[in-house]
């Protein structure tokens, strides 16, 4: 009776100690780019899983992991407390190829995995950063597609048009608006003065302007490849996706 006491006690116990570790999940995959371009020796691989569930936040990073990278594709693995995964919501995996400071490639695209029909592996096309700096944009007009992660789907599309040097005017698809950007290589910063019309903006253009001039002040670096324009985060996240007019 004495020792099956003790197994009872040790059983208890074990399942006790187990019921407060979390179970983990992992999300895997590969990262690769087209353009056959050699990469720096201290170039390294940012993966991020993320929860992008709502339009109008930030993404909020799950599990993130550095890599060492020496060439493409390169492969990763995520691991994820399957605690903070909910059916409702909406996950994503995004990469980057940095030099130190300096954003070589990213993503441009929505990864998604794990809910909705995903699966828990994606394989990841990165894109270019030019580093043109002022003279890509010079003389361009653009019409916002995508703003924080969901496809813009008001009547009237936030704009941009950029003259020469850092010079830029557009709409937010109800106030007009100009200013003048710092750029230098890829990286570029809009003014939080910039000049605008003051007019009253009605659903849904009200919330569409201020989800895409809030976004704007949160641009660090831009990508463009063809006909496509993202501004990016300090992190590499596309905050606003663009297509030229």
């Amino acid at each position: 009776m004495q020792h099956l006491s003790r197994a009872i006690w040790v059983c208890a116990a074990t399942w006790a100690a187990l019921s407060g570790v979390a179970i983990a999940g992992a999300v895997e995959g590969t990262a690769t780019y087209r353009e056959r371009i050699a990469l720096p020796p201290d170039a390294t691989l940012y993966v991020e899983l993320q929860d992008i569930s709502l339009a109008d936040a930030p993404a909020v990073t799950l599990a993130a992991q550095r890599y060492a990278l020496s060439g493409v594709p390169a492969q990763f693995k995520l691991t994820y407390d399957d605690a903070l995964i909910m059916d409702a919501h909406r996950y994503a995996v995004r990469a980057s190829v940095m030099q130190g400071q300096n954003l070589l490639f990213t993503t441009d695209t929505v990864y998604p995995v794990l809910t909705n029909g995903a699966e828990n592996a994606a394989d990841l096309l990165l894109v270019q950063v030019q580093g043109q700096g002022s003279a890509a944009l010079d003389n361009t007009q653009w019409a916002a597609s995508v703003l924080n992660g969901a496809p813009v789907e008001s009547e009237k599309r936030p704009e941009l048009v950029f003259g020469q040097d850092g010079v830029f005017s557009g709409s937010s698809g109800c106030n007009r608006f100009t200013g003048q950007a710092e750029i230098s290589g890829n990286r570029i910063a809009f003014p939080d003065n910039m000049a605008a019309t003051l007019m009253a903006c009605p659903p849904p253009l009200d919330a569409v302007e201020r989800q895409f001039l809030q976004a704007l002040q949160n641009v660090t670096t831009f990508a463009m490849q063809g006909n496509a324009l993202a501004l990016l985060d300090v992190q590499g996240q596309p905050v606003i996706k663009l297509v030229r007019k």
